[in-house]
């Protein structure tokens, strides 16, 4: 199961270079985590779009087998 911990929202927060005060990390983390664990035990797949470079490509491809090259 993910650990969500004040260390890793801090370094999450810093990373995207938003200012977050010094209790905010802990106060996120025992928020966050009730819902962490029941995602990671229901081992839940959450399907990710396709990359939008990748659509490109699939685009072309298309478009070269109906002209007919």
């Amino acid at each position: 199961m993910p650990e969500v911990t004040a260390e890793r929202i801090a370094a999450l927060a810093a990373a995207a270079r938003v200012p977050v005060s010094d209790d905010a990390p802990a106060r996120i983390a025992r928020a966050v985590s009730p819902t962490v664990a029941r995602v990671a035990a229901e081992n839940i797949a959450i399907p990710l779009e396709t990359e939008p470079s990748s659509f490109v490509v699939v685009q072309r491809r298309d478009s070269a087998r109906d002209a007919g090259l």
